[in-house]
């Protein structure tokens, strides 16, 4: 228990003051300012993490699955703050039945609740224009086709020049989105894999490596995503274990909810993230490369 309330501790520290935690010795007289700055990012954010944790850890519970208390995950560094939370099952999951409602109770909850906490964080930022000598440098957090389509719905087309200074809240609102959308990525032990594994049952290892090769395919557009197909690859692995009654079915309304929670991806999943302002304004690779192969399809021609 005593880690339990330090990783918490330690996250709501990381998430308040977020890339200014390593230099919070030097930044005594700026203490004050940071902390209540950040407190709305922080509180909505942990917020957001310890329903999605509970989302696993209560299902566990009614089901009788012995699981760990969350574990929230400090980052003292780059502008989150945190790398989330994990609940860890202290024993195999029995039955898919179990297995769909642990795995998806998380990223329901998440989802629901980052959601308007997007939206009211978004109509409570700011257009503003945006300096001729803003650095180049500067992090830019990307747009998934649900944000955009919400931030233009609540402050309309944002011309050239122009950019939405955004309110702590919608910042812990894109941050719960994310970590929504990669849990729900359908492979080993991430939510998503659970919850592809509970619906589809054996027949999943047919296609499953298929699917994960077309995720790779992302690293042409961001470097990150190299990252986390290792990261799959050898330590969520691609594959899920083996459930006992993998044929067994889980009846309409799991499997509804199940195929909504996956095809949610396609309206949160952000395919770059963060990047520089010179990073998003520069060509990216598969842009090139589909020039390049467009070129000689023209030039064939």
């Amino acid at each position: 228990m005593n880690l339990h309330i330090f990783l918490a501790v330690a996250t709501f520290i990381t998430l308040t003051f977020q890339e200014a935690t390593l230099f919070l010795p030097f930044l005594v007289g700026r203490l004050e300012e940071l902390f209540w700055s950040g407190l709305p990012y922080s509180i909505s954010l942990m917020f957001i993490l310890f329903c999605h944790e509970m989302g696993h850890y209560i299902p566990a519970q009614i089901h009788g699955v012995r699981s760990t208390l969350p574990y929230f995950i400090p980052m003292p560094f780059g502008p989150v703050g945190t790398m989330g939370a994990v609940i860890k099952i202290l024993e195999p999951i029995p039955d898919k039945k179990k297995l769909f409602d642990i795995g998806v109770g998380g990223p329901l909850m998440s989802l629901v609740l980052s959601i308007p906490c997007w939206i009211y964080g978004v109509y409570l930022s700011e257009v503003i224009e945006v300096p001729s000598d803003t650095p180049e440098n500067i992090l830019v957090f990307g747009d998934s086709l649900f944000t955009y389509w919400s931030t233009y719905f609540i402050h309309g087309e944002i011309g050239f020049g122009k950019d939405l200074m955004i309110h702590p809240l919608a910042k812990a609102g894109w941050v719960g989105l994310l970590v929504t959308a990669i849990n729900l990525l359908p492979f080993g032990q991430l939510d998503g894999g659970h919850i592809i594994y509970a619906l589809n049952g054996e027949n999943y290892r047919n296609w499953i490596y298929y699917l994960f090769l077309v995720f790779l395919f992302l690293g042409f557009i961001h470097f990150s995503w190299v990252i986390w197909g290792f990261l799959i690859y050898y330590l969520i692995k691609v594959e899920h274990p083996f459930v006992p009654d993998a044929k067994e079915t889980l009846g309409i309304g799991r499997t509804i909810l199940g195929w909504s929670m996956l095809i949610s991806i396609l309206f949160i999943f952000v395919p770059i993230p963060l990047a520089t302002l010179r990073e998003m304004n520069s060509s990216k690779l598969y842009e090139d490369i589909f020039h390049f192969f467009f070129g000689i399809i023209v030039n064939g021609m």
